[in-house]
């Protein structure tokens, strides 16, 4: 069953995007660019997005002490003094 599910999505997808470009070939030419140029300017802000936050992902961030571990060890030897 998944995988006429998985080969219906993707002749949906498809049929979606040949259709756009279908209705957009007939359009008027400035409309078409500027609808073509958006797209492509927001494809490729999303995949800079997805690259930036893997990159950041693999950074190592500072290990900080919990608040509560710090403030422990800070006020400890005070009760044993």
């Amino acid at each position: 069953m998944r995988p006429l599910f998985y080969r219906g999505r993707k002749w949906l997808l498809t049929l979606a995007a040949g259709g756009g470009l279908f209705v957009l070939e007939s359009c008027d030419p400035t409309v078409r660019d500027t609808v073509l140029g958006g797209v492509g300017s927001a494809a490729t802000g999303l995949a800079g997005t997805f690259i930036e936050a893997f990159i950041q992902s693999l950074q190592a961030d500072e290990e900080e002490v919990a608040t509560t571990v710090k403030a422990i060890l800070e006020y400890l030897p005070q009760f044993f003094a």
